[in-house]
């Protein structure tokens, strides 16, 4: 009798030791799942992001407005166009949400102020519509912002005569992402650098582009080897955003003396705080 016990509990125990390795085995498959899945899912972004570029690259527009959403066609359609000179994929990050996506683009960039071709990142928005995914463009009556093809400066920044490298200052990043960013939510900027120069350098003539712009440094002059920090407060309230779009901002400003200029950009995907930005068609 107390055999036929102890085979039964070996029984059970063995059935309850192989029902504990399937539902651990289960679990790890699931999470195994969810994480290719995520992967997955960034790298078939990334590739839509590179087709699309691609386009841009080869100037065929056509091509282009397969990967833009609907409302983007219109807008992209009224956009002075040339042929990008090449890209570079930064970054490509999905939002929690699954259905939306920031995408960072370096383009090399050339004009009569800029004569020596150099990378400015462009924040982009996409959206997941339909299982697929489609680069969303601002909407000219919301925002102010750059066309996916002009990365000039815009607003009442003037262009630099001299080029926008400074001899004196060495930044840490002349780029800062602040990420998703919603319309009531002050955000604090910093670009750090040092005074790499042997005489005293002065900051002057900011012009910041954008009323969301607020500089907050005080101190203006630098010892030699003296470090500091550029630091501005971002107040998206002033653009009035109701929905999702990138945004990105120019900084300029001169180092004294020797009047060499600088070169800043800060970049975010604003979203309203209010309300979940319906999926477009």
């Amino acid at each position: 009798m107390l055999k036929m016990i102890g085979e039964h509990q070996r029984a059970n125990g063995c059935f309850l030791a192989g029902w504990l390795l399937a539902v651990l085995g289960s679990l790890a498959g699931t999470a195994s799942v969810a994480g290719a899945s995520s992967s997955t899912s960034e790298e078939v972004l990334r590739g839509r992001v590179q087709e699309c570029y691609n386009a841009l690259e080869s100037g065929d527009w056509k091509k282009v407005e397969k990967y833009l959403t609907k409302d983007s066609k219109s807008i992209f359609r009224d956009q002075t166009k040339s042929p990008l000179p090449g890209y570079e994929i930064q970054s490509v990050t999905i939002n929690p949400d699954g259905r939306t996506a920031s995408v960072v683009v370096l383009v090399p960039v050339t004009s009569a102020v800029f004569p020596k071709p150099f990378p400015v990142p462009k924040t982009t928005l996409w959206r997941l519509v339909n299982h697929s995914w489609y680069l969303e463009l601002s909407r000219p009556s919301t925002a102010k912002q750059p066309s996916i093809l002009d990365m000039m400066p815009k607003g009442n920044i003037k262009p630099p005569t001299r080029a926008a490298f400074s001899r004196d200052l060495k930044f840490d990043s002349v780029w800062v992402s602040m990420g998703t960013v919603t319309n009531n939510d002050k955000r604090q900027v910093k670009f750090s650098f040092k005074n790499v120069s042997t005489h005293p350098v002065t900051l002057a003539e900011f012009q910041l582009g954008c009323e969301c712009l607020k500089l907050k440094t005080q101190q203006m002059e630098y010892k030699p080897g003296e470090s500091g920090a550029l630091e501005l407060e971002f107040d998206p309230s002033k653009l009035g955003i109701d929905y999702v779009e990138s945004f990105q901002q120019d900084i300029i400003f001169k180092t004294k003396p020797g009047g060499d200029y600088v070169r800043l950009t800060v970049a975010a995907l604003l979203a309203s705080s209010s309300e979940t930005p319906p999926e477009k068609p």
